[in-house]
């Protein structure tokens, strides 16, 4: 997720990441370790993974800048792939 926000940061896309119902100092050590450079929301009651209906993690959401889903997936994904790459180029230069 760092090299997709590095990589396209400067044409709009965000990443967001969004930890479920872990302490502040839990998830400060692992941005830290990690290096972390997007933002990173505390959900420490669920309540946003609930809104989301988030089962499983890791979940990712694809959302426009209307704040429109427009994309799912569960599980671990390959964002680095060629495919995943162009599929976010693709949704940035429509939505752009």
């Amino acid at each position: 997720m760092i090299k997709l926000h590095d990589e396209f940061k400067e044409s709009g896309f965000v990443v967001l990441a969004i930890d479920l119902r872990e302490k502040q100092k839990t998830v400060k050590k692992f941005v830290e370790e990690k290096k972390i450079s997007f933002p990173v929301l505390l959900d420490t009651d669920g309540q946003v993974g609930n809104n989301y209906g988030v089962r499983g993690v890791p979940a990712h959401f694809i959302i426009n800048r209307q704040g429109e889903l427009i994309g799912k997936a569960v599980g671990a994904i390959g964002w680095t792939s060629v495919e995943s790459r162009n599929l976010i180029r693709f949704l940035v230069d429509k939505n752009h």
